[in-house]
């Protein structure tokens, strides 16, 4: 609970400084703050000993770190291209969790080393693509594949579909866990169903990618979260049934659904020009406070009716809870509406991006004498895009990126965005651009 709460006050206070962290001193104070209490956590409660304080502490430390972290390394993901994000998303939950396994196996000791020594390797790993992501694109950390804003844009009520859902199933999984730890006797295990469920869903989206005619857009996959769930709190309540069995169930589910809709908030965003820290942010806040409320009611439920009583009726609720999301909140329709909006986004990648593309807006920024940063400017006023989403994507101030719109037009010798458009449009069909990409490909 301290846990999660520490979780929410930092998600409400990175909302609070989105702008300024969407810059490169930002990302990195978002990287140590993450690196660092990700790492400090464990020791913090091995040095204090096995009390509520210690445990605080290190509730505290890792609720920091992690919220850092996740945000960091989901934006970096988020900003691929369509279908990488899933993959990714995917691939790292998987892995992270086969790693927590492996370790766990080797006792307290490897434990608490590991957990110090993961922070800094993610650490690390994250500098690394970010060095490799500029040396490929010349975009920085937080690139896009260059698609201009989508015409279909998500409205309110579909935000607030996303949002409820969240929460729903984030609530009905926090009432899965509390049925494991009170009423099931099952403390031990409690801590491996997930990882294991995160482990299994790898391998079976590794199967789907394979086998789909269109993995990079995987709504099929949604169809199969509420039956899982269902049967999952079932098997927690059916004499004889293995509990262990039924909080794989709703683990499988619950993680299957939550990279599901953090890829399509990532849709979503991409075609609304938004800020993709603030979105994820505020879907991590809606999961923190979703299982929030749902260790509450557990606890409640607990202390009123005993703890070995209550599964049942946790369970029940688990199931309504569940009914209600997949019936009245997010339906076949608003499935249909991100299909669409995943098509578009891969029609718009399709017909901008790519090595041509970028080929053209490096050698018409040569041709005019604009500097490297003016470049990368450039080659997102071409592709549409705000001076906002700009200075996202480049880690620098908005009004940074005015000053370089302003050099960008007077070295080119034009007024407007649309009088660049029409100058880039000229030295795309004139003799020098056929030049240029003639001595890209003999370059490559």
């Amino acid at each position: 609970m301290v846990e999660l709460s520490v979780r929410a006050l930092w998600l409400v206070l990175v909302l609070l400084l989105a702008r300024r962290l969407a810059s490169v001193p930002g990302q990195y104070l978002l990287l140590a703050i993450g690196v660092g209490a990700s790492a400090l956590a464990a020791p913090l409660a091995l040095t204090l000993g096995d009390n509520p304080i210690a445990v605080s502490a290190s509730a505290i430390a890792a609720a920091a770190g992690e919220v850092s972290l996740f945000l960091l390394w989901l934006c970096f993901f988020g900003y691929m291209k369509l279908g990488e994000t899933f993959v990714l998303l995917v691939g790292s939950y998987a892995i992270g969790s086969l790693l927590f396994l492996l370790v766990a196996g080797l006792g307290l000791n490897a434990m608490a080393l590991f957990s110090v020594l993961f922070p800094l390797l993610s650490g690390a790993a994250f500098v690394l693509s970010q060095r490799l992501g500029r040396a490929q694109d010349g975009s920085g950390l937080f690139r896009a594949a260059g698609a201009p804003p989508s015409p279909l844009r998500a409205s309110w009520g579909q935000w607030g579909r996303i949002g409820a859902a969240l929460a729903l199933y984030s609530f009905a999984f926090s009432l899965s866990c509390g049925i494991a730890l009170f009423a099931g006797g099952e403390e031990s295990r409690l801590f491996t169903v997930e990882p294991v469920a995160m482990v299994v869903l790898g391998i079976g989206c590794g199967v789907f990618f394979k086998k789909a005619r269109h993995p990079e857009r995987p709504y099929g996959l949604y169809r199969i979260v509420a039956p899982l769930i269902g049967l999952g709190f079932l098997l927690m309540v059916l004499p004889g049934a293995p509990r262990v069995a039924g909080g794989f169930c709703v683990a499988l589910g619950y993680v299957l659904f939550e990279l599901l809709i953090l890829n399509d908030c990532c849709n979503i965003v991409k075609a609304n020009d938004a800020s993709l820290l603030r979105v994820m942010a505020v879907a991590r806040l809606i999961i923190t406070i979703g299982m929030f409320l749902g260790w509450l009611v557990v606890f409640g439920a607990a202390s009123l009716f005993g703890a070995s009583a209550v599964a049942f009726e946790l369970a029940a609720l688990g199931l309504f809870v569940a009914l209600v999301a997949v019936s009245l909140v997010l339906t076949e329709r608003e499935l249909a509406t991100f299909a669409t909006l995943a098509d578009d986004r891969a029609l718009s990648e399709a017909g901008i991006a790519g090595p041509t593309q970028e080929e053209l807006v490096r050698g018409f920024a040569e041709a005019c004498g604009l500097s490297r940063r003016e470049g990368e400017v450039a080659f997102y006023l071409l592709a549409g895009r705000t001076t906002s989403f700009a200075a996202e994507k480049l880690f620098i101030a908005e009004s940074t990126v005015r000053a370089h719109v302003h050099g960008i037009y007077r070295k080119c010798d034009v007024h407007s965005r649309m009088e660049l458009m029409d100058a880039f449009d000229e030295y795309r069909t004139s003799e020098d651009a056929e030049q240029g990409q003639a001595e890209s490909r003999g370059g490559a």
